[in-house]
């Protein structure tokens, strides 16, 4: 009905709680990926670029610096 799988939704999911993660924690990309539900860290960076267009780190670095807005 929305338009969208559930595999989509539990991705999108899984990229807010990432998001927020790395915006306030110092944890790890390759633990961010482990409590986001992915089990593969490269993976995990390959579908974040994809969805916000940044890879983890580049989005840590924006949202920290205060230029990165959603």
């Amino acid at each position: 009905e929305m338009g969208e799988t559930f595999k989509d939704v539990l991705t999108n999911l899984r990229i807010n709680l990432a998001k927020e993660l790395l915006r306030t924690t110092n944890l790890r990309v390759s633990e961010i990926a482990d409590q986001s539900g992915f089990n593969d860290a490269h993976y995990f960076s390959h579908v974040f670029k994809r969805l916000t267009g940044f890879t983890p780190t580049k989005f840590r670095q924006e949202s920290q610096v205060g230029t990165f807005e959603e």
